[in-house]
């Protein structure tokens, strides 16, 4: 802190370029990370690793708040566009740290200077859709967080995973399988030209065993198994996790002769993970402030910038009367894994209200404005924005077999021969590495497949479903919610979904934490289909273990 604060104030004082203007804001953040991870296959471990740094990233802004150098893309400094980093020593040498904050300033401030003379000129042949500043004002504030947890032994993470992904030597009819595991310890620094400073711990422990089997017709049927925690010891101490994983292949063995649903339209069910699911991958994103660029391109070069459709929907309808959503980043306990006390901007951690009785009223932002709403909601998270702890609630929630009653009520409605309850969703982040030969497209919706979904008839009883695929999936789907249950579901997944490693394929931490807490949904209408995508063929030959 003290070599970022030091060459802070040098930044301010001394930097500028002839008679350009100097920086008007300059922020460092420096994230210094411990981890490791390790993965196992069929009770063998693969390759583990453990690695420390220190990661320096500088934003520096010229012009002034009304008008700088972000919010910009041209093509012409497409390789100049990215943030600046830089790795820092281990050690604690301050002349050396500062050596290399300062030469990363420096490279941030000509690539600041280029691309304001570049936005400038764009503006001269380009109207601005709208007028809006660059960056929203903060008051200054500091944070500071005492040192916690460090990191387990690898070799304790190691046993779990050999543990588990052992499980599958009695499934015989597992193609692909494994577990993998990661544990993160990390003390992020903050500065900026403000006056505005934090120290935060971003601790972060992970794992995920993943199956996948083939049906009889060659359908591709995978699952996963996700434990999330501020420690290993909040992992490690999950007793259930044999018995999760011995539940998810024998689900997956029942799937395999399971029919295939055809083409259906009617009323569905979403029970637990598949309703924290289904509000992670379709709404969550929606609830995101983004702004984009202006684009500086060529008229016969098309470059599109993907926006979330809810921004041109403050103070529209969105969901349901009765459903309103709140993002809470002061949540830290009780299950809560997304919660912190000051976001990567130094905002504090605040309630923003997105949702009421269906009408949406904000949007999460940091200080990049944007078109309706004034000022950050403190949840810049990394690189952009990201939901902390998402709470969906109902203002009339119904017990078990009331949502039932209702089902088969929406069935009865339409003279269908039943509905559908999905209990489980896929997710991107825990696919499973694909069958040999394998060329399965993934989901063509926003939404993930569902992966143990039932046929529910009147008389109650229910037929498996091998696997559903969801059609037509809008933004206008949450207006079709018929009713809640009494009882939400706390679910935590990494958002967006982990990278990987690219030697070793271990996860990284490059989401962020999300925990959300949701009530199973009942939706008036859906559509499902079988999976599409070709067919691979079975392994000619048997699994070598169970052939012997």
């Amino acid at each position: 802190m003290r070599a970022m604060r030091d060459e802070l104030s040098r930044t301010v004082a001394e930097l500028r370029m002839e008679e350009l203007e100097a920086p008007y804001f300059v922020s460092y953040i420096v994230r210094d990370t411990e981890r490791m991870g390790t993965q196992a296959s069929f009770g063998a471990l693969l390759p583990s690793l453990a690695r420390r740094s220190r990661m320096l990233t500088v934003e520096l802004r010229v012009g002034d708040s009304s008008f700088d150098n972000t919010n910009f893309l041209s093509l012409s400094l497409i390789d100049r566009s990215s943030p600046t980093t830089a790795l820092l020593p281990l050690e604690d040498d301050i002349v050396e740290l500062r050596r290399q904050i300062w030469l990363a300033t420096d490279t941030a401030y000509k690539k600041a200077l280029e691309s304001l003379a570049a936005k400038r000129a764009a503006f001269t042949s380009q109207t601005a859709s709208e007028q809006l500043d660059d960056l929203s004002p903060a008051e200054p504030h500091i944070y500071l967080e005492e040192p916690d947890r460090r990191l387990p032994p690898l070799s304790e993470v190691q046993a779990l995973v050999r543990r588990l992904s052992g499980l599958f030597s009695e499934m015989p009819h597992v193609v692909e399988s494994g577990a993998r595991a990661a544990v993160r310890h990390r003390r992020t620094y903050y500065v900026n030209s403000e006056g505005s400073s934090f120290i935060r711990n971003d601790p972060a422990a992970y794992l995920n065993v993943v199956a996948q089997t083939q049906a009889p017709d060659g359908s591709v049927l995978s699952d996963f198994v996700a434990a999330f925690g501020a420690s290993w010891d909040e992992i490690a101490g999950q007793e259930d996790l044999t018995g999760r994983v011995n539940a998810m292949g024998q689900a997956l063995a029942a799937r395999q002769s399971a029919a295939a649903i055809e083409d259906y339209i009617g009323p569905v069910l979403f029970e637990g993970q598949a309703a924290a699911e289904l509000i992670a991958q379709l709404l969550a994103p929606r609830m995101v402030g983004t702004r984009a660029p202006l684009v500086d391109a060529p008229p016969n070069i098309s470059f599109n910038v993907p926006e979330n459709p809810f921004r041109n929907k403050l103070g529209a309808r969105v969901m349901a009367r009765g459903f309103s959503v709140t993002d809470d980043a002061r949540l830290r306990s009780d299950g809560f894994l997304g919660g912190y006390g000051v976001d990567d901007e130094a905002v504090p951690a605040g309630a923003t209200s997105l949702v009421e009785n269906g009408v949406l009223k904000t949007l999460l932002t940091t200080r990049n404005p944007i078109r309706g709403v004034n000022g950050s909601t403190g949840n810049r998270r990394g690189r952009g924005v990201a939901p902390s702890n998402l709470l969906l609630t109902s203002r009339r929630g119904l017990s078990r077999d009331e949502m039932i009653a209702e089902l088969m009520l929406l069935v009865e409605e339409r003279q269908a021969e039943f509905g559908v309850i999905i209990r489980r969703l896929g997710n991107s982040g825990y696919r499973p590495a694909p069958a040999s030969g394998s060329n399965v497209s993934g989901s063509k919706s926003d939404v993930e497949n569902a992966t143990l979904a039932y046929k529910v008839y009147p008389d109650g009883h229910e037929e498996l479903i091998q696997a559903a695929e969801f059609s037509a999936v809008g933004d206008s789907v949450f207006k079709e919610i018929v009713a809640a249950s009494d009882s939400p579901t706390l679910y935590t997944l990494n958002y967006p979904p982990p990278g990987s490693d690219f030697q070793t394929g271990i996860p990284g931490f490059w989401g962020n934490l999300v925990s959300v807490s949701v009530p199973d949904l009942l939706f008036d209408e859906m559509i499902l289909r079988k999976p599409s995508g070709n067919l691979p063929l079975p392994p000619v030959a048997g699994h070598p273990f169970f052939e012997e």
